[in-house]
């Protein structure tokens, strides 16, 4: 595949990363290779496995073509795909952990990763602790001879605090550790973490690379001995995609900036009109001037992705956030993020939080996503379920 400068920014790496038109009739997208058997010429090439490909599950032109697209967005030396998110996270942790091991995670780590470290990891012998991601020195003092690993969420998929990465970074090399971090709200169109010593980083690309709701799949990036880690674990553990959804999500990779660019005004226009409303407590958008981590923010990040939360005055009731949802026509009610659509869920916070420290909402707790609409469209919307809502509450 052509070799690309560099220096190019990474919207423009977008369009082009991934094709090889010249040695495919001169049509730009690859093609869709759906296999398992891959037939070689001679039984002494078989026996040598000297062949590019050897088996369907092992790779192919199609997902070669996604796989060196995003590993060229994030200059990274490359990657493995993962049949979800979550398998991106299951893959990256598993590649580079034993029995034995100690690793620390945020305490505003998503939901399905706290889920897997506490019900998997004791039977696995590996040890785990959760740290207030805005306090490094108690980060610091939770480490022991054991620890091998720093996890990372900035912002938290639910709360939206950040991290100073440079800080980070210095600890894990003071202490000789690892670093992994989520990466699927910013990615590597806002946020490149590579950039800063980051070790290993993790997308789903169910979210913004799919762009359309309708593919689960994720991604590892990492070099040197952590790329070659992460592919042994992968192929040993079977883990496969569909070429199809892998076609997809190459297609979706095209239009990243642009369908990015509109979520993320969008949010932030969403976001200023809500922190005005007086049932509001307070809105977490870490591209608020407001929020606790802004100057974190500005610092590292060359944008905001379109999800954020809202937490409510405390007697704003639960059923009262029910009666503004139901009333929302544009945002659907759903979980996941990242596609062309509006959405709205609830979240029980204090139920995933296992450091003292750590910020709870007092009041309901609302995420929201915004997606392509338009802006003024979403802002009625909202409007109409804030009015809804003043009804049922004056009664």
């Amino acid at each position: 595949m052509k070799k690309f400068n560099k220096n190019l920014n990474v919207e423009t790496l977008t369009a082009h990363v991934g094709k090889n038109p010249h040695e495919n009739h001169g049509i730009p997208s690859p093609p869709v290779y759906r296999t398992s058997t891959i037939l070689n010429k001679t039984m002494e090439s078989y026996k040598s496995k000297d062949m590019r490909y050897t088996y369907g599950r092992n790779g192919t032109p199609t997902s070669d073509s996604l796989v060196n697209a995003i590993a060229a967005i994030y200059n990274a030396e490359g990657c493995v795909l993962a049949s979800s998110g979550m398998n991106a996270i299951t893959t990256a942790l598993m590649s580079v952990m034993k029995a034995g091991d100690h690793i620390l995670l945020p305490d505003c780590v998503y939901g399905s990763t706290r889920r897997f470290v506490k019900e998997e990891f004791p039977r696995l012998n590996i040890n785990y602790d959760f740290y207030n991601p805005r306090n490094l020195i108690e980060l610091e003092n939770l480490i022991n001879e054991k620890t091998k690993i720093i996890y990372l969420e900035s912002p938290g998929t639910y709360t939206f605090e950040v991290v100073d990465i440079v800080e980070i970074v210095k600890i894990c090399k003071k202490h000789e550790l690892k670093s992994l971090i989520d990466n699927t709200w910013a990615t590597a169109i806002f946020f490149n973490p590579f950039k800063y010593g980051i070790n290993i980083v993790i997308e789903a690309i169910t979210k913004y690379i799919s762009g359309h709701s309708d593919i689960m799949m994720g991604v590892v990036i990492a070099n040197g001995e952590d790329l070659i880690a992460i592919q042994r674990w992968t192929k040993n553990a079977g883990v496969y995609v569909s070429p199809d959804d892998i076609y997809m999500s190459l297609r979706g990779l095209r239009t990243l900036p642009v369908r990015l660019k509109q979520s993320s005004e969008n949010s932030l226009a969403l976001a200023k009109f809500l922190e005005m409303q007086d049932e509001i407590k307070s809105v977490q958008h870490p591209a608020l001037k407001q929020h606790p981590d802004h100057g974190l923010w500005k610092k590292y990040f060359k944008g905001a992705s379109g999800l954020f939360a809202v937490e409510f005055i405390e007697k704003i009731t639960d059923e009262a956030i029910n009666v503004l949802a139901n009333k929302l026509e544009i945002f659907g009610i759903g979980s996941s993020w990242g596609g062309y659509s509006s959405l709205v869920s609830t979240m029980d916070v204090k139920g995933s939080r296992n450091v003292k420290s750590s910020y709870v909402p007092k009041g309901p707790y609302l995420r929201i996503y915004t997606g392509s609409e338009n802006i003024k469209d979403l802002k009625n919307d909202f409007e109409n379920g804030l009015h809804e809502m003043r009804k049922f509450i004056s009664k």
